[in-house]
């Protein structure tokens, strides 16, 4: 319920107490003060918490950082972009201004830095930051990247690698890189599944899967020259040592503009030039049968 009183300056004091929240506040006007005493009073009633004045977006980063970011897959790749996100201008802004002009000016900085895919990826991030903020936490009240476009998608990549890339690799190479680097190429597993792979795992010519990128398991036909490299145990290494490794050997033996990702596109490259085109579907597209029989690579 809303009281009001003039002070001796003659300013009007609304003062409204309304299930255990209290608030006042100073006017010029009495009509002023009714009408703030108005809008408090439909905001407790449905349940709008008022935004802190002092919060920041660098408080948002911080609080996702420690309460949703750990229990993702790519928990140390979007601990870096957080940090950094914590380091922009962005992160300066009060909860209580934050609006859809503070996204873009960011988004446009980034873009001269960065590629559009960077930028859509790191603007993924932000924005599941701010619907957390938005549907869970309460401290935002709108999305401000309602409304801002997104940038364009970069020229999808199609790097493949040459033998003679691969052999100035393997050539400089630690042993479990090699082992990795002959496992995407016999195989097309990203660096993540290679990593995961333990001793259980494997059986026969078949490696099993069990939590892969798209978030289900599968079974991958195994060649020859894979299970030979499997015999050996299974690499232990982690993924982000792979792709730190595979960085440090394409540099020392000076081959540009090559990831470890690449070597899945040109695994299949590969495959496409062994396998009729059913059987290459098979292997990219459904479980390995563990029948060797039936299993598509049994003859590379």
């Amino acid at each position: 319920m809303a009281h009001f009183r003039q002070l001796p300056s003659g300013l009007w004091q609304a003062q409204i107490e309304k299930r255990g929240i209290r608030k006042s506040e100073s006017f010029k006007s009495k009509t002023a003060a009714k009408q703030w005493a108005a809008k408090v009073d439909g905001h407790i009633d449905s349940g709008e918490r008022e935004i802190p004045n002092d919060l920041t977006v660098a408080d948002l980063l911080k609080r996702y950082q420690k309460e949703v970011t750990p229990s993702k897959k790519g928990k140390r790749w979007e601990d870096i972009r957080l940090e950094a996100l914590g380091r922009d201008l962005l992160a300066s802004v009060r909860l209580t201004h934050l609006d859809t002009p503070h996204v873009g000016k960011w988004q446009e900085s980034r873009l001269e830095d960065v590629s559009g895919a960077s930028v859509r990826r790191e603007r993924n991030l932000l924005n599941h930051v701010f619907e957390i903020a938005r549907k869970e936490w309460r401290l935002i009240k709108r999305n401000p990247f309602e409304g801002l476009r997104k940038p364009k998608d970069s020229k999808a990549r199609n790097r493949i690698a040459t033998q003679e890339e691969i052999d100035k690799v393997m050539a400089v190479a630690s042993p479990a890189l090699q082992r990795s680097i002959l496992i995407a190429l016999e195989t097309a597993m990203r660096a993540s599944e290679i990593a995961s792979v333990k001793t259980d795992d494997i059986k026969g010519r078949v490696v099993t899967l069990h939590d892969s990128k798209n978030g289900h398991g599968r079974e991958i036909p195994l060649s020859t020259k894979a299970v030979k490299v499997w015999e050996a145990g299974p690499i232990e290494i982690t993924a982000d040592s792979i792709s730190t490794l595979w960085a440090q050997a394409c540099k020392e033996a000076k081959v540009e503009d090559l990831h470890f990702h690449d070597l899945r596109r040109s695994a299949i490259v590969r495959l496409a030039a062994k396998l009729p085109p059913m059987e290459l579907a098979i292997f990219l597209l459904f479980p390995a049968r563990r029948n060797q029989r039936h299993c598509p690579c049994t003859s590379l």
